[in-house]
């Protein structure tokens, strides 16, 4: 059956490969349980005493410096177990033949391309259903407006889900998505230069350790500073805990 809508009809297999499937979720669990040694490993004790004592900018630098090597593995471990491994798992349980869920978005020398190719199913639903639409009822000029709403959109999920998972809301991912990464589309459009390339792996490891680096603070500055100087919940939920949070006295 051809494809004309997205959702509407797909290939399908003729049977379904249960070895296959065992492996993809038994490579999704290898995932889950490397990801938690690197997480011990790396992160616990870089940020563990974070709130219990004043927090200098030198060691900011270092902390980042060195979130961006386990971070990014952290990433690329993220994007095979779910990317590959979990959804290939359901399209075979699924009779579903059409596989393309990335592209080879590592060889990308803009980041236009990287944002097409590193998740083609939400890349393809969010043309289809937000860019596509939008661009129709802007008119004239509606391919910026378009753009920049899908992004605002994929950031705030993304966004939120991360508040869903760690119970505050501490915006960087939003910004740095939403922000610094449309910038980018500019800065690389129509690059051809193998440069470019490098410059994408570079933002890729300082932005995963920038993002490994601050969550991370969060969460220990609200572990170990159990009392906020702003005096409603839903203030606490806003408010960095690790910009007001004062370390006891000794």
């Amino acid at each position: 059956v051809a494809v004309t809508y997205p959702s509407l009809f797909h290939f399908r297999t003729d049977g379904v490969s249960w070895s296959y499937v065992i492996s993809n979720m038994l490579q999704v669990a290898g995932c889950l349980l490397y990801t938690y040694y690197i997480f011990n490993r790396f992160c616990v004790p870089v940020f563990k005493e974070t709130g219990k004592g004043p927090w200098q900018s030198k060691e900011f630098i270092l902390s980042v410096m060195s979130s961006m090597l386990p971070s990014t593995m952290v990433f690329i471990l993220g994007f095979f177990s779910i990317l590959h491994s979990w959804l290939n798992a359901f399209a075979e349980m699924m009779s579903f033949a059409d596989r393309m869920f990335y592209q080879d978005w590592w060889n990308c020398r803009s980041w236009a391309a990287y944002y097409r190719k590193w998740n083609v199913v939400v890349h393809d639903w969010l043309h289809a259903y937000i860019y596509s639409d939008t661009k129709k009822m802007c008119g004239e000029g509606g391919r910026q407006v378009a753009m920049f709403t899908v992004f605002f959109v994929s950031a705030f999920v993304h966004e939120y889900i991360l508040a869903a998972a760690f119970g505050f809301i501490f915006p960087v991912l939003l910004v740095m998505f939403g922000g610094i990464g449309v910038s980018f589309i500019f800065l690389t459009h129509q690059r051809q230069s193998r440069i470019w390339n490098v410059f994408m792996w570079v933002m890729l490891f300082f932005g995963n350790g920038l993002l490994m680096c601050l969550y991370s603070l969060e969460w220990y500055s609200r572990e170990n500073c159990s009392k906020p100087l702003v005096s409603t919940w839903y203030m606490d939920l806003l408010v960095p805990r690790v910009l007001t949070c004062t370390p006891p006295t000794m």
